[in-house]
């Protein structure tokens, strides 16, 4: 399967087509922030330093966009619309409790919400390192852009471990929420990977065959 996805990824970026829709996709998660869950993060957060950390996570997800956003620029291409079947944050938040428009009223959901945002941060640090290394080949600038987001990213799953940490009940609900969010976001990086390969192929910028 890691073979598989490793040519996936060579074959599409082997194009300025896919390179512009596999940026565009990364644009759309950097900003898939569509409730403006950070901001009532921020809102039941009562302690200043972690209210702060919240605060510079989202303002790092908007840094992200744009550094994607201009590595498009750069080369010429415009950011295109994703549908909603390859957009993992939407798929994430249509399928957790609640649905999408569900808010942050409690310390439940911030620790809920925490366990999400800590299993997408952990699949973005396996994932961007992968696309850096499809993209080397043709445009190292990105490539380099996609090794800086991931190392931010990891410092995004120590952030999410804290918080997510302090508003769980116990350690041992904060891992069983963890280990939800995990089974969510695997199931919706299944779901998302399937209608992204399908669409790549129809447009006929990858061959899997």
């Amino acid at each position: 399967m890691e073979t598989l996805a490793t040519t996936f990824l060579e074959q599409l970026t082997a194009t300025p087509e896919g390179r512009q829709h596999l940026l565009s996709i990364s644009v759309d998660a950097e900003e898939g922030d569509e409730q403006g869950i950070f901001d009532q993060l921020a809102d039941h957060v009562d302690d200043e330093d972690l209210r702060r950390i919240v605060l510079r996570h989202r303002d790092d997800e908007v840094r992200h966009a744009g550094l994607f956003r201009d590595c498009l620029a750069r080369a010429g291409l415009e950011k295109q619309p994703v549908p909603d079947d390859m957009r993992i944050i939407r798929q994430i938040a249509v399928a957790s409790p609640g649905g999408a428009g569900r808010g942050v009223a409690t310390r439940r959901d911030v620790a809920e919400r925490y366990a999400l945002l800590l299993a997408i941060e952990e699949r973005g640090v396996e994932q961007f390192p992968t696309i850096a290394a499809a993209f080397r080949p043709h445009d190292a600038e990105t490539s380099d852009v996609y090794l800086r987001v991931a190392r931010d990213e990891r410092g995004h799953v120590a952030y999410c471990e804290r918080i997510g940490r302090r508003f769980a009940e116990s350690d041992a609900d904060w891992e069983e929420l963890v280990d939800r969010a995990r089974r969510l976001e695997a199931d919706a990086f299944v779901h998302v990977g399937l209608a992204n390969v399908a669409y790549c192929t129809e447009q006929g910028w990858v061959d899997l065959g």
